[in-house]
């Protein structure tokens, strides 16, 4: 059996110019856990651990935890994938979230005159 999070782990950290060690220290774990992680002998990571390397290698903690077999691709509602939201703050969050329920309240208004 092929180990996938291993693999991406191993494969993003390497397209970041990271050795294990380096991405040990950035993650707050050994270089030895890395290690294990990528070549499959950690079976299943822990949540803390595999959302400090996503954080350290910029990956969305949700495509880990599917890649590791915690959660599947139904779990992560398509609708919720903004692309780029990582990117932005709690405070921007909800502005747009502001900005959504706005565009749903003046499309209920429009639907309503239609009637």
């Amino acid at each position: 059996m092929e180990n996938t999070i291993g693999q991406l782990i191993r494969d993003k950290r390497i397209n970041l110019g990271l050795s294990q060690k380096r991405l040990g220290v950035l993650s707050s774990l050994s270089d030895s856990e890395i290690m294990k992680i990528e070549t499959g002998e950690r079976k299943k990571p822990n949540w803390d651990n595999l959302c400090r390397i996503a954080q350290a290698l910029n990956i969305h903690p949700l495509e880990m935890m599917v890649c590791a077999g915690y959660i599947n691709q139904k779990d992560c509602h398509p609708l919720t994938k903004l692309k780029g939201i990582e990117k932005l703050n709690d405070n921007e969050i909800a502005y747009i979230q502001l900005m959504i329920d706005f565009i749903i309240s003046r499309k209920n208004a429009t639907c309503g005159e239609n009637k």
